[in-house]
C-alpha cells in the first residue's frame, strides 16, 4: 500500500509542476506592460539638466599648430602668429614640426634678438658684417626649411647633433651647446 501511496504521491507533484511550468512559460512568452514613473526614483539620481544641443560644425585644427604656438606666446615671440606657417613648411619638407622653432629659439629667442629689418629668427647666413635678410617671417620660415630639407637632411644630417657640425661650426668647439639648446626647446615641443 505504502508504494502505491507513493506512485500516487509522485504522479501528482509531477502533475502540478508540469501545469506550473506550462502556465509560468505561456505567461512569460508575452510581452508585459511595465508601468514606469520616471519621477520614482530622481531623488537618488545625479542628472543632468536636459539642455543637449547638437551642433553639426566640427571644428579641425592641427594640434601641432597650437603646441607650437603656445610655445611661443609663453616667450613672448613674436613667431606665435606664424605657428602654422612652422607647421606647414615642415610637412612640405618632411622635417620634425619641432626643429624650426627649436632652431628659431636657440639662434634668436624665438625671433625677439634678430639683426634689424632680417626677420631671419634662424641666424641662417649671418657670419660677421655679413647677414641674410628675408622679406618677412613666413618668408624666413620658407626658405630655412626647404634649405634643411636640401642641404642637412638630404645629406644624411638627421639631428640636431649633426646638423650643427654644418650650420653652426663653431658650436662643436663649446662641446656642442647649440644641438644641446636645440634638444631641449625640442623636448619642450612636445
Amino acid at each position: 500500500m505504502n508504494r502505491d501511496l507513493f506512485a500516487f504521491s509522485w504522479f501528482m507533484c509531477s502533475l502540478v509542476t508540469l501545469i506550473f511550468s506550462t502556465l509560468l512559460l505561456f505567461y512569460i512568452s508575452f510581452p508585459q506592460k511595465i508601468s514606469f514613473s520616471p519621477n520614482q526614483y530622481r531623488l537618488y539620481q545625479a542628472l543632468p539638466q536636459n539642455k543637449f544641443y547638437i551642433n553639426e560644425k566640427i571644428n579641425f585644427r592641427d594640434a601641432r599648430s597650437l603646441i607650437v604656438e603656445d610655445f611661443f606666446k609663453s616667450r613672448s615671440s613674436p613667431l606665435a602668429e606664424f605657428s602654422a606657417d612652422f607647421v606647414a613648411v615642415s610637412d612640405f619638407y618632411q622635417l620634425d614640426f619641432r626643429l624650426l622653432p627649436a632652431i628659431s629659439m636657440q639662434e634668436s629667442n624665438g625671433g625677439k634678438k634678430i639683426p634689424e629689418g632680417t626677420y631671419n629668427p634662424f641666424g641662417y647666413g649671418i657670419y660677421g658684417s655679413k647677414k641674410v635678410h628675408f622679406e618677412d617671417f613666413g618668408d624666413a620660415i620658407e626658405t630655412v626649411g626647404k634649405a634643411l630639407r636640401e642641404d642637412y637632411l638630404n645629406e644624411g644630417l638627421r639631428n640636431p647633433e649633426q646638423i650643427m657640425a654644418k650650420y653652426t661650426p663653431p658650436s662643436l668647439a663649446k662641446g656642442g651647446a647649440w644641438a644641446k639648446g636645440v634638444n631641449q626647446f625640442m623636448d619642450e615641443l612636445r
